[in-house]
């Protein structure tokens, strides 16, 4: 499905600047107030280079001068200095601590960078000192997503979608990040919201319908696909979705044509393949299920399912050396696997290898012994748990 993208709430973040305040100097406040007005006039002709010098000479005269360094920064990203612009603001920001465009301008810098671990403390800083600077907010969830740290995040959303109720990104955000916490039923709930406020929008039914049928909703889900399907049909992974779906719920056949439909827009869909290779199986159409399960394992050699299917399939063919091969491989990835032994061992039995079929059938049911142990282990220990 549908992973968190980042762009979902970069909206256009302006590089901000303050304007250097008429401070006292001992010796050179007019000098150093001129080379600031004469910084600030190329700057309006977009002469980075002559607003460099200009602000460089101010703080030759006043090296603290915070709102300079401040916009020197500005003008060094403008250049495409980012490193010398970092270093602006982190001095600015160690001068004047709770000088909030020192703090936020570093946090811009280090995202427009891609460097979201370093963007989070200025712009933590900057939403410590003003809560209600939404565009600090906004970065900062961003980061805390592109980290993957999803809980963060949704503290960072759901106080913008207070203090900007309703507004599309947050809400596409922050139903997201709900989804990637697995905390369906508040992502069920923001996500219609979303559908409420954009119903022309084919990946906000495709976002509502995932909740959907990870709440265990998979009526409302299927609907909510379709939708999505009928406002945009090459929309990616809504075909996929559906016939998912669709499989969960025994219709193979409706299953099986959405997922060759999204094979059509995306043919690097690999689960798409191989859930119609699946259902080919059991229709007993084995040479194309394993020609497919075959394009499977080349772009997914690590794919446990697909060598079990495929290994199936090869048996169901005939091959039973091709099956050995493709099944202990399966089972090597996954020791602990039962059901892998017993498969690999009826493969073995088939090759006419019955000694090292009965070593995978022993493997097979030790492990069955030891999982149902543990089974009833946690059951039992359920029922024994004393009620507070």
């Amino acid at each position: 499905m549908a992973s968190i993208l980042l762009v979902t709430l970069l909206l256009a973040m302006p590089i901000w600047r303050v304007a250097a305040p008429q401070i006292a100097f001992q010796a050179a406040s007019t000098g150093g107030n001129h080379h600031v007005s004469d910084a600030r006039a190329a700057e309006a002709r977009e002469d980075w280079q002559a607003a460099e010098l200009s602000y460089l000479k101010a703080l030759k005269l006043a090296p603290d001068w915070a709102e300079v360094l401040v916009n020197l920064g500005v003008v060094y990203n403008r250049e495409g200095k980012t490193e010398d612009a970092i270093r602006a603001f982190t001095r600015a920001a160690q001068i004047k601590p709770r000088l909030f465009a020192a703090h936020l301008n570093l946090g811009v810098t280090y995202f427009k960078a891609g460097r979201f671990g370093e963007a989070t403390a200025p712009l933590r800083r900057v939403v410590l000192i003003q809560p209600e600077n939404t565009q600090a907010r906004k970065l900062l969830a961003l980061s805390l997503i592109a980290l993957e740290s999803f809980q963060e995040a949704v503290e960072q959303l759901e106080a913008l979608n207070k203090q900007q109720p309703g507004e599309t990104p947050i809400l596409q955000a922050l139903g997201q990040s709900y989804l990637r916490l697995k905390l369906y039923d508040q992502a069920v709930k923001v996500l219609a919201e979303l559908v409420r406020s954009k119903p022309e929008s084919a990946q906000a039914h495709l976002w509502l319908g995932e909740a959907l049928d990870n709440a265990s909703e998979s009526e409302r889900a299927i609907q909510e696909f379709r939708q999505a399907i009928e406002i945009d049909p090459r929309l990616l992974e809504a075909n996929y979705a559906l016939g998912y779906a669709l499989l969960k719920r025994g219709d193979n056949d409706e299953a099986a044509k959405y997922f060759a439909k999204e094979l059509e827009i995306n043919p690097n869909m690999t689960l798409a393949l191989f859930h119609l290779a699946k259902i080919n199986l059991s229709r007993g159409q084995v040479n194309e299920a394993a020609l497919q399960l075959v394009k499977v394992i080349e772009t997914e050699p690590d794919f446990r399912p697909g060598l079990e299917a495929l290994g199936q399939a090869l048996l169901k063919k005939g091959e039973a050396a091709s099956a050995v091969e493709v099944l202990d491989r399966a089972v090597r990835l996954d020791p602990k696997w039962p059901d892998g032994h017993a498969l690999l061992g009826r493969a073995y039995i088939a090759a006419g290898r019955r000694a090292e079929a009965k070593k995978e059938f022993d493997i097979a049911q030790k492990l069955g012994a030891e999982e149902r142990k543990r089974l009833e282990q946690k059951v039992s220990g359920s029922k024994s748990r004393p009620r507070s």
